[in-house]
């Protein structure tokens, strides 16, 4: 059974990122209007997509993190677990890439970013999720003098591509779908039974 962080991620993100491309597509009326809506509508789905994925992500090690705290005896320990699990997480105040997933979820026991990186193909998926950060950050900070090495990273990509954002949008499908499977196997293994209730 997915976590509940997956199947908001699945349904409810999903959603939101399919309207945000039909009304890109929508915006095809004057040659003039459509640049500039296009362009505006590319940005807000590149803030959109890492906007979710974030919370899928935050999502995702809350309910790890409950159902940790929830297996321990004696009960009293309970909620002094979940505030170390969760307290002054990155997460909360930092996209979500691998400075801010790795600590958090190694919280949680994980040596998270090895596991992740087992798989030849997250590495890719890791790098576009980068990509798609740096240009978050570009957008929403209104700052495309990008800072050094922050070019060579995004060469070839671009914030007004909607190609480019459905490259980011699936990488982050894959990374949610892997790192709820890896965070399922390990809160499965702790706790001895089903991970989410």
């Amino acid at each position: 059974m997915p976590s509940r962080a997956l199947t908001r991620w699945l349904s409810e993100a999903q959603a939101d990122l399919d309207a945000l491309e039909e009304a890109h597509a929508r915006a095809s009326t004057t040659r003039r209007s459509r640049h500039a809506l296009a362009r505006q509508l590319c940005r807000a789905y590149v803030v959109s997509v890492s906007a979710h994925f974030q919370r899928f992500c935050r999502d995702l090690h809350s309910e790890a993190a409950q159902r940790l705290a929830d297996a321990v005896e004696p009960r009293a320990f309970r909620g002094a677990l979940l505030r170390l699990l969760t307290d002054g997480r990155r997460l909360d105040a930092g996209n979500a890439v691998a400075g801010t997933l790795g600590p958090d979820f190694d919280r949680l026991g994980l040596a998270f970013l090895a596991e992740l990186e087992a798989r030849p193909e997250n590495r890719r998926r890791r790098l576009e999720l980068e990509r798609l950060n740096v240009w978050r950050n570009a957008i929403v900070h209104l700052d495309f003098a990008l800072k050094p090495g922050r070019e060579k990273l995004v060469r070839g990509t671009s914030p007004d591509s909607v190609r480019d954002v459905r490259r980011f949008r699936q990488a982050c499908d894959a990374l949610a779908r892997e790192i709820d499977g890896i965070v399922r196997a390990h809160v499965s293994g702790v706790v001895g039974g089903a991970p989410w209730r």
